[in-house]
């Protein structure tokens, strides 16, 4: 337990830090309210700080599979065109079962971008719900990261040890 969980956040602390976690709705755009969020209040409130920061990094880290999704959905859309326009030329006159393939994959992958899309934004909606009620929220892989960035360089050896 850190001294992060015994922060007991006042309501407007609460409200600040929600909102940087709910501004993840706001595709590409939403990076910008947790980044004036924290720079207007890292010195004052440990707790916005932290909750601005995790969803900084967590929008960035939605944009950056948002891009890799997207080039996934685009390589499977032209490998199908490409695949389907040689299985079209054969010289059979049977429909090839690869050829009905090549049409249903690029369905498939945007379907599980949309989905993975879909699971990111519920996940910043529980951080933003969990922030307005105060509690202490870490997203999996990036809240610990986070908290390992803004403790000062004396105390990280300390937690380094403790954690070992």
């Amino acid at each position: 337990m850190t001294d992060l969980d015994t922060l007991t956040p006042s309501q407007d602390e609460r409200i600040m830090a929600a909102l940087a976690h709910a501004s993840t709705l706001i595709p590409f755009m939403g990076v910008i309210t947790p980044i004036i969020i924290w720079v207007t209040q890292k010195d004052k409130s440990k707790y916005v700080a932290f909750q601005a920061l995790q969803a900084i990094v967590y929008q960035a880290t939605i944009i950056l599979a948002g891009f890799i999704g997207m080039g996934c959905y685009m390589f499977s859309f032209f490998g199908s065109i490409i695949t389907t326009l040689f299985l079209g030329l054969s010289d059979s006159n049977s429909a090839d079962p690869l050829f009905f393939l090549g049409f249903t994959i690029p369905f498939f992958v945007f379907g599980m971008y949309l989905v993975g899309q879909f699971i990111f934004y519920v996940y910043a909606v529980i951080g933003a719900i969990m922030a307005l009620q105060g509690k202490p929220f870490r997203y999996v892989i990036i809240g610990r990261w986070v908290e390992r960035v803004m403790q000062p360089p004396q105390d990280q050896a300390a937690v380094a040890k403790q954690q070992s």
